[in-house]
């Protein structure tokens, strides 16, 4: 890596490590902050779900629409017991602690994502290819796949 070493800082970090690509498909591991064991997926649909649900179960960033049901559903463990003063993401980070996740490494890519704003029913953030160091902005979970088969093809 470079000196110039790109950083990202947020609560809802995520590492993205690609161990093997079978054909447009990726095989891997994702790891976060709360957590000392990693998420494993097995396809990029798998790798977005898991993904997903865990902004979700955080609560962060917020949806700016949520999925219509006819049924009463909260999934979160932590949305039970909150303050309503205190985010769903403070109560997993005071219950969980925080690890660096910017050291994993996958065998073939690794990338750092923020997701900072989940409007018009996707994600918006930063992503950063390990490997190469650069930086890139997505504007939906379709553009952050292309940008990853980018580096991936690369």
């Amino acid at each position: 890596m470079s000196d110039n070493k790109q950083m990202l800082y947020a609560r809802n970090l995520m590492s993205v490590c690609i161990d093997s690509t079978d054909g447009c498909d990726y095989q891997g591991r994702i790891w976060h902050q709360y957590s000392d064991e990693p998420l494993e997926f097995d396809g990029f649909l798998q790798m977005l779900s898991i993904m997903e649900g865990l902004l979700d179960e955080w609560d962060f960033p917020q949806k700016a629409l949520s999925t219509r049901s006819f049924f009463r559903q909260d999934k979160s463990v932590y949305k039970r017991n909150v303050n309503p003063d205190e985010l769903v993401i403070d109560q997993v980070q005071k219950e969980n602690g925080v690890r660096n996740v910017q050291n994993q490494r996958g065998k073939r890519a690794t990338f750092i994502v923020q997701v900072s704003f989940r409007q018009r029913a996707t994600w918006q953030g930063h992503v950063i290819h390990a490997e190469s160091d650069k930086k890139d902005d997505f504007a939906s979970a379709m553009q952050l796949l292309r940008i990853m088969d980018g580096y991936l093809n690369s």
